[in-house]
């Protein structure tokens, strides 16, 4: 939906009001390198133009209301209600203030368009864009660490971080508290992704597992950053569970590779990314256990005409493909899916947001 259209929706459902209207957006994060979904570890992100647009004024009184403009869901919260009648989605926001309340926010009303598609995770972008809108509204200055800290509840704050650094051109370097834009020479490319039904991996359990061994011989290391082939190899011995080794084998050799994908960028070498994420996507094949039909869907887009640079992501694969190409690598992808497993996967085709 477009913005005067979500505009008017807005006071056709909320009604006219002297209160100056608060408008924020944000896009879908999406890795291109490294893991955003793993605790610590570093990556390189980017906002697509799939996300969460947000109309916000202010209210009298201790409440705040929040309606979908899809799917015409509604949510009054009154501060200090507890979350006890909420369900759902409804239960997770007005948790989500709860958390803001120590912020001393104004009430509010707030209207959303989500056009992230449900099979893609999209409560990321909407509670840090409704953090925002709840800021704003209440004229509460926070800088980027708080506010990624208050959506997130101290719970993935590297992605929220990821969203807030997000500018157009550009993807963004996170590692450590420090991230860093670097140029996405985008033009005459656009990213197509493909997914499946088929389920992720929890592999959180192992790499904790052979982070603690690891920080015995090495108390230095702080988080995924910081780990080596080689300190790896030191350690071998001590991690006796091999799929938690060769899971943090593939992360330690994914640093290198952020690294140098992300020289190739500064000098606006967008084929030196390419060429790292197709590493990436080698590593993953053979260390990171991909289930059968990502693994089927990564292979059958390698060699498909226009396709640069194929990666596992989510329930499915990002894609950098030619502007001229994306109906025929659709086709193709489609094809050869449906013929060996059975049905078809669902695509977007994105900008960069």
């Amino acid at each position: 939906m477009n913005l005067p259209e979500l505009k008017n929706d807005f006071y056709k459902r909320l009604g006219p009001s002297d209160n100056f209207l608060h408008f924020m957006s944000n896009g879908l994060l999406c890795s291109l390198l490294g893991h955003d979904d793993i605790d610590a570890a570093p990556f390189i992100g980017c906002t697509l133009s799939m996300g969460v647009k947000m109309f916000a004024r202010k209210l009298g009184g201790k409440m705040i209301m929040i309606q979908d403009n899809d799917q015409s869901n509604a949510i009054s919260y009154k501060y200090g209600a507890g979350t006890a009648q909420y369900a759902g989605t409804a239960k997770d926001i007005a948790e989500l203030i709860q958390r803001l309340e120590i912020k001393n926010i104004k009430g509010a009303e707030i209207l959303f368009d989500c056009s992230i598609p449900d099979f893609l995770p999209r409560k990321e972008t909407l509670f840090l864009t409704l953090t925002q809108a709840v800021f704003t509204v209440s004229n509460i200055e926070a800088d980027s660490l708080e506010t990624a800290y208050m959506a997130s509840g101290g719970q993935n704050i590297m992605q929220h971080l990821g969203i807030i650094y997000s500018r157009k051109g550009y993807c963004t370097l996170l590692s450590g508290n420090t991230p860093k834009n670097l140029p996405l020479p985008m033009s005459g490319y656009k990213i197509l992704t493909a997914h499946c039904t088929e389920r992720e991996i929890d592999r959180s359990r192992d790499i904790n597992y052979a982070l603690e061994h690891i920080r015995r011989m090495y108390p230095h290391i702080g988080s995924i950053a910081d780990i080596t082939p080689e300190i790896l190899q030191n350690a071998k011995d001590s991690i006796k569970n091999k799929t938690s080794a060769k899971y943090l084998y593939h992360l330690a050799t994914e640093n290198e590779r952020l690294m140098a994908a992300s020289r190739a960028l500064k000098r606006c070498n967008i084929r030196g990314l390419f060429t790292q994420m197709n590493l990436s996507q080698q590593s993953m094949e053979r260390f990171w256990d991909l289930g059968h039909e990502h693994t089927f869907l990564a292979r059958c887009s390698k060699n498909v005409d226009g396709i640069e640079a194929v990666r596992c992501w989510k329930n499915g694969i990002i894609t950098i493909v030619r502007d001229d190409k994306i109906d025929n690598a659709i086709n193709m992808i489609k094809l050869a899916f449906e013929t060996n497993i059975g049905y078809q996967p669902t695509f977007c085709v994105c900008d960069i947001f």
